[in-house]
């Protein structure tokens, strides 16, 4: 009786647009409140779930296979935290990676199977990192203080030094401002696409200046990783749309024109404004200064340590966490050059939790991009490709931010990539549907 009387509540019956709600909230919370904050969303989020599918008949938690990856993943770092010499640090560490996780099955379950829901959750994402980028902007003009040395000035002349901007989100940094803007900028771009096959003029012109807006910000945090991330995306978007444009709209040859007019022009735009900008200068040069820039110097050391830290624990890593890294990595560190993390992602996941978490991890990055990639290729519906397009630009371009820095471990930008894979993930379920 009990049982039947909570199926047919009106939570139950409107378990899904209830999630979806706090979900929104959720990705609204990640540009202004702290982590703590965002992790109770996330679990709000999650004990939804576990309600609906408790009490709602015939409703199940559903899985495919790029969950393969995914569980190998866990069951590894899981391991990597029994064996660790710092238990209660790891075990931190790991509750951090199941919350992820919890995230994950969220999106995969309440939004992969819609495809109405998904675009809202893109826009809200898109939304929140506009509103971010225009006060990124506004930052850039007024001028706002360095919290902490995030530029080398050794040597500068005033006008090669750059205000690097850091938004809102907590802790306030431009590294992380950087990531979360690369992460949803491909969520704007797609909106802009969508709209635009939809014919809705003045949205369409909207998400465009909101992609605008947020690769401007971008720019202005002066996170040469982002920079790097933010040529890989733009790259992405011009092949990807290139390759829809000359195969599923061969029949109008106006927009192969509009096509590579806005490629020649972008490029023109890109090299003009390096070059009228001495600050941006200098920061892109910073690239391949290697050792003679102190940030990369630092950083070269961090990798250093943190590859004989992999060498020395490469079956199972020290155990995952931030705080567990720290702990292990004075044994390593080079005296006067301390680290939070490794600086990169693919070196942290190793040295937390080992060579076959690493193989996993790469693993679900690869079937996912595969299996995305054969959609956008093989597939004939174009909002389809839309959206596996835009999941697996922000996905390319977190992980090229990723190989030089470890600010993809911050629950604004986690969250954002499980988003990515959920959706690309659920694409592949035969319950897929339009509404």
């Amino acid at each position: 009786m009990l049982f039947k009387l909570l199926n047919d509540s009106f939570f139950i019956k409107k378990a899904d647009y209830i999630i979806l709600f706090f979900i929104a909230v959720l990705l609204t919370a990640i540009t202004f409140a702290p982590t703590k904050i965002i992790g109770l969303l996330a679990g709000v989020c999650f004990l939804m779930l576990m309600a609906k599918i408790s009490f709602a008949e015939g409703k199940k938690l559903t899985f495919n296979e790029f969950d393969g990856p995914i569980f190998f993943y866990i069951t590894i770092t899981g391991l990597s935290v029994i064996f660790s010499p710092l238990f209660m640090p790891s075990l931190k560490g790991y509750l951090k990676i199941l919350t992820y996780f919890c995230v994950y099955l969220t999106f995969f379950n309440v939004l992969g199977h819609s495809r109405k829901r998904t675009y809202f959750v893109l826009a809200i994402i898109a939304l929140g990192a506009f509103g971010e980028s225009i006060f990124a902007i506004y930052q850039n003009f007024t001028g706002v203080e360095a919290l902490a040395t995030w530029q080398d000035r050794s040597g500068l002349n005033p006008e090669q030094l750059m205000t690097r901007v850091y938004g809102t989100l907590q802790p306030y940094n431009p590294n992380l401002l950087a990531g979360y803007l690369v992460a949803c900028i491909p969520a704007a771009a797609g909106l802009f696409f969508f709209l635009a096959l939809k014919g809705k003029t003045r949205l369409s012109a909207l998400a465009l200046v909101a992609t605008l807006a947020i690769a401007t910000a971008i720019v202005f945090t002066g996170s040469r990783g982002a920079y790097i991330a933010l040529f890989a995306v733009i790259t992405v978007i011009m092949l990807i749309s290139g390759h829809i444009i000359w195969h599923d709209f061969s029949e109008k040859p106006w927009l192969k024109k509009l096509w590579l007019f806005i490629l020649l022009a972008g490029a023109a735009g890109a090299i003009a404004i390096i070059i009228l900008s001495p600050a941006l200068q200098h920061r892109i040069a910073s690239i391949i200064a290697f050792r003679e820039d102190s940030s990369n110097a630092f950083r070269l050391n961090v990798y250093l340590s943190s590859l004989k830290m992999f060498l020395d624990n490469w079956l199972i890593g020290i155990g995952p966490g931030n705080e567990t890294f720290r702990l292990m990595y004075g044994m390593y560190m080079k005296t006067g050059f301390d680290a939070l993390g490794t600086y990169s992602v693919p070196l942290d996941i190793a040295v937390g939790s080992g060579v076959f978490a690493l193989a996993a991890f790469l693993r679900l990055i690869f079937n996912v991009l595969t299996k995305g990639a054969g959609i956008i290729l093989l597939k004939t519906d174009i909002e389809q490709k839309i959206i596996i397009s835009a999941c697996i630009t922000g996905i390319i371009g977190l992980m090229a931010h990723g190989l030089f820095d470890t600010i993809f471990f911050r629950p604004q930008v986690h969250i954002i990539f499980w988003l990515f894979i959920a959706i690309i993930s659920a694409s592949f379920n035969k319950t897929h549907r339009v509404c």
